[in-house]
C-alpha cells in the first residue's frame, strides 16, 4: 500500500517567455511641432499681454522638471537654477551679438525650444518631485533674511527715502548704471562700449557682469518691455534685483549647508540649522552687500556655496554633475572671479578623484571642459588686456576684521571636524575647501605683509568667502553628538516639546552670539562713536543719507538733462557735492557721460569747481545747495570772466 504522505510529482510549468523591455513609443511628428510652436507662441502672447514675467519662473521649473537629480524640489530648483545662471552668462554673449538683444520673445522662445528638444531627444518626461518639510526652512529663513535687511528700503518716504538708503554705498551707482546700460545695447558692455558710453562708466565695460546682464533680462521680463524707465522705478527695480541676489546667496548657503549636513538633518534639525545660520548672516559682514551694494559679489558667492556642496556631495549622475560644475565654474567666472583660484582647486581635486566616472563619458567631459576653460577665465583675461585689475588689487582702505569671530565659527567647525566628521567622506571633502578657502585669505594676508602695508580691500572678499564656506560646514555641530532625534525613542529620551525647545534654544542663542538683539556680537566693529554690527547701523538709520538724497531729488526734478551739458552739484560740506552729482547722473541715465564732473577730482570746494572747469570743456551747470556753495561759483566765475560763456549757476529751490 502506498503512504498517504507520498507526494505525486507535478509536471514543470512552462517558463515564461522572457518579457521585452517597454519602448517608449515615439513622438509624433505632429506632437513635435506642437510643442515646438508652443515654446514661441507662449512668449509671444506673454509678452502681448504684458505678463512675460511668468516666462521666467516657466523656464526655471521646466529645467528642474527636466533634471533626475536632487531628492526634494528645493534640490532640484536650487540645482536648476545654477544651471541656468550659468547658461546665461555664457548665451548673453550671443544675445549681445544676434539682432534682438535682451528682448523677453526671443531670449524665452529659445530657452523653450532648447528645453523641449532636449526633452524629445532624451525622451525625459518632466516630473518634479514632492516638497517636503525640510524645504521649507531654507526657503523661510532666506526669505526672512531678505525681508529684514530689505526693510529700510520699504519704510522709506518714495523716492528720497529710498535713495537715502542706497546713497550709503555709491557702488549702488555704478552697478545701477552698468544694469541700464546692458538694457540699453541689449547685452554685455563690452560688446558695444559706444553704445554704453553715455549710460554706464568705463571702468564697468570690463567689469564682471554676471549679476547685471541677468538683472537687465529679468527687468525686461518684469517690465514687460527693453523701454528704459523712470529714475523711480529704475531704482527701485535696481534695489529689488539686488535683495534678489542676496536672498539668494542666503538661500545657497542654507542649501548648502543642509546638503552636506545630510542625514543628520530631520525638520527640526535642518530649522534649528537655518535659523543659526541666518543669524549669522545677518549678524556678519554679509549683510554689508545689501547696505553697500555689493550684488555681483552676492551671486558669485551663492553659486560658490552650491560648488562646495556638490564637490562634497555630488550628485548621482555623472554627466549632470559636470554639467552643473561647468555652469557654476562659469556663472562664478562672470559674476566675481575673484573666488576662481579656490574653485578651480575644488573642481579640479573632484575631477581627479573621480576621473574613472569622468572617463566613462568622454565626449561629454570633453565638450563641458572646452567650454569651461574658455568661458570661464574670459572676464579675468579681458580685464587683464583692457584694465589695471592687478593694481586695482591694491586699492581700498585697510581691513581690520573681528578675527575672533573667524577663529570661534573656524573652532566649531572643526570640534564637529575631529568629533567624528573626518571619518567621513563628505566631511573630508568639506574639510579641503576649507582649506582652500584658509590658504587663500592667507595667501592675500602675506602679499601685503611682503608689501610691507596693511590688508587692502580685497583681502576682506577672501574673508567674505571663508565666512561663507564656514557657515556652509556649520551643521558639523551636529557631529558633536550622536543623532538623538528618531521618530520612535526609547524610554527616557526627549520628547517632540523638548526637541522644539532646544532648536530655538540654539537659534537664539546664536543671534545673540551674532548681535542680532543689540548690536554687539562677535561681529561687531566701530561705526564712528559707536560699535556695532552693519545690520544694526542699516535699521537704526546711523548710514543712510538723507540730506544728500533730499538734494539729488530737488535737482533731478529741477535740472532736466541738456543735449552737451554736464550738470554739477556743489554742496559746502565736503564730499557730498561728489556724491551727489554721482547718483544724479545714474539716475538722468548719464552716468558714463558726466563721468568727468565727478571722478579724479578733489572732494571739497573751492578747489573740487576750479579743478572741474580746468577738466571739462562742455557747457557746465552748476546746481547750488546753497548762498554758500552758490559763493563759491560766484568766486570763481568773478576771477575768471571767461567761463561764462560755458558756466551757469542755479540755486537749488
Amino acid at each position: 500500500m502506498q503512504s498517504s504522505s507520498t507526494r505525486v510529482p507535478v509536471a514543470p510549468r512552462p517558463a515564461a517567455p522572457p518579457q521585452a523591455t517597454p519602448v517608449r513609443p515615439a513622438r509624433r511628428p505632429a506632437a513635435v511641432v506642437g510643442w515646438l510652436a508652443a515654446a514661441w507662441v507662449v512668449p509671444v502672447l506673454a509678452y502681448a499681454l504684458g505678463v512675460a514675467a511668468v516666462l521666467p519662473p516657466l523656464v526655471l521649473v521646466l529645467t528642474a522638471a527636466l533634471l533626475r537629480v536632487g531628492r526634494t524640489l528645493l534640490d532640484r530648483l536650487v540645482l536648476a537654477t545654477a544651471l541656468l545662471l550659468g547658461a546665461l552668462c555664457a548665451a548673453a554673449l550671443l544675445f549681445s551679438v544676434w539682432p534682438w538683444g535682451l528682448h523677453p520673445v526671443p531670449v524665452a522662445g529659445t530657452a523653450l525650444t532648447v528645453l523641449l528638444g532636449l526633452a524629445l531627444v532624451t525622451r525625459v518626461r518632466p516630473r518634479l518631485p514632492r516638497p517636503v518639510a525640510a524645504d521649507a526652512a531654507p526657503v523661510v529663513a532666506a526669505a526672512l533674511a531678505t525681508l529684514a535687511l530689505a526693510w529700510p528700503y520699504l519704510r522709506a518716504d518714495g523716492l528720497a527715502g529710498r535713495l537715502a538708503y542706497a546713497m550709503t554705498g555709491e557702488d549702488n551707482s555704478r552697478h545701477l548704471a552698468a544694469v541700464e546700460g546692458i538694457r540699453a545695447v541689449g547685452g554685455y558692455l563690452f560688446s558695444d562700449p559706444d553704445g554704453a558710453a553715455r549710460i554706464a562708466p568705463e571702468a564697468m565695460v570690463w567689469y564682471p557682469q554676471g549679476f547685471h546682464v541677468t538683472a537687465a533680462l529679468l527687468d525686461g521680463f518684469l517690465r514687460s518691455s527693453t523701454a528704459p524707465g523712470s529714475a523711480t522705478s529704475t531704482l527701485d527695480h535696481y534695489l529689488g534685483w539686488s535683495l534678489a541676489a542676496y536672498a539668494l546667496l542666503v538661500l545657497a548657503v542654507l542649501w548648502a549647508a543642509a546638503r552636506i549636513a545630510g542625514r543628520l538633518l530631520d525638520p527640526l534639525r535642518a530649522a534649528a540649522l537655518a535659523g543659526a545660520v541666518t543669524a549669522l548672516a545677518l549678524g556678519s559682514e554679509l549683510a554689508r552687500f545689501v547696505v553697500y551694494g555689493y550684488p555681483g559679489e552676492s551671486l558669485g558667492l551663492a553659486l560658490t556655496a552650491i560648488l562646495v556642496a556638490l564637490v562634497c556631495r555630488p550628485v548621482a549622475r555623472t554627466g549632470t554633475q559636470l554639467c552643473l560644475l561647468g555652469a557654476l565654474c562659469v556663472g562664478i567666472g562672470f559674476a566675481y572671479l575673484m573666488f576662481l583660484p579656490v574653485v578651480g582647486a575644488l573642481v579640479l581635486a573632484w575631477l581627479v578623484r573621480h576621473r574613472r566616472a569622468v572617463r566613462r563619458r568622454p565626449w561629454l567631459a570633453g565638450v563641458v571642459a572646452l567650454a569651461t576653460a574658455v568661458l570661464t577665465p574670459l572676464p579675468s583675461v579681458a580685464g587683464l588686456l583692457f584694465t589695471d585689475q592687478v593694481d586695482n588689487a591694491a586699492t581700498g582702505g585697510g581691513v581690520f576684521p573681528r578675527y575672533d569671530a573667524y577663529l570661534a565659527l573656524t573652532g566649531v567647525v572643526a570640534a564637529g571636524l575631529l568629533a567624528g566628521g573626518l571619518r567621513l567622506p563628505v566631511w573630508r571633502r568639506y574639510a579641503g575647501a576649507l582649506a582652500a578657502a584658509l590658504a587663500f585669505a592667507a595667501g592675500f594676508h602675506l602679499w601685503f605683509a611682503l608689501q610691507g602695508t596693511d590688508p587692502r580691500y580685497y583681502y576682506g572678499k577672501t574673508l567674505h568667502l571663508l565666512l561663507v564656506v564656514l557657515f556652509v560646514g556649520a551643521g558639523a555641530v551636529f557631529l558633536l553628538r550622536p543623532v538623538p532625534w528618531r521618530a520612535r525613542r526609547p524610554p527616557g529620551r526627549s520628547g517632540p516639546v523638548a526637541r522644539a525647545l532646544v532648536a530655538l534654544s540654539l537659534v537664539a542663542a546664536t543671534a545673540g552670539v551674532a548681535g542680532l538683539a543689540r548690536g554687539g556680537g562677535i561681529f561687531a566693529q566701530p561705526f564712528g562713536a559707536r560699535t556695532t554690527t552693519w545690520a544694526a547701523a542699516w535699521w537704526s538709520g546711523l548710514l543712510d543719507r538723507p540730506r544728500q538724497a533730499d538734494v539729488t531729488v530737488r535737482a533731478l526734478a529741477h535740472a532736466p538733462v541738456r543735449d552737451g551739458e554736464v550738470t554739477v552739484v556743489v554742496s559746502e560740506h565736503r564730499r557730498e557735492g561728489y556724491l551727489e552729482t554721482l547718483f544724479l547722473a545714474t539716475l538722468q541715465g548719464t552716468h558714463g557721460a558726466s563721468a568727468p564732473a565727478f571722478y579724479n577730482l578733489p572732494l571739497s570746494e573751492p578747489a573740487r569747481s576750479a579743478a572741474l572747469v580746468e577738466q571739462e570743456r562742455r557747457p557746465i551747470r552748476f546746481l547750488a545747495t546753497g548762498p554758500e556753495a552758490a559763493a563759491v561759483v560766484e568766486r570763481l566765475l568773478a576771477e575768471r570772466p571767461e567761463l561764462r560763456s560755458r558756466v551757469t549757476l542755479d540755486l537749488l529751490p
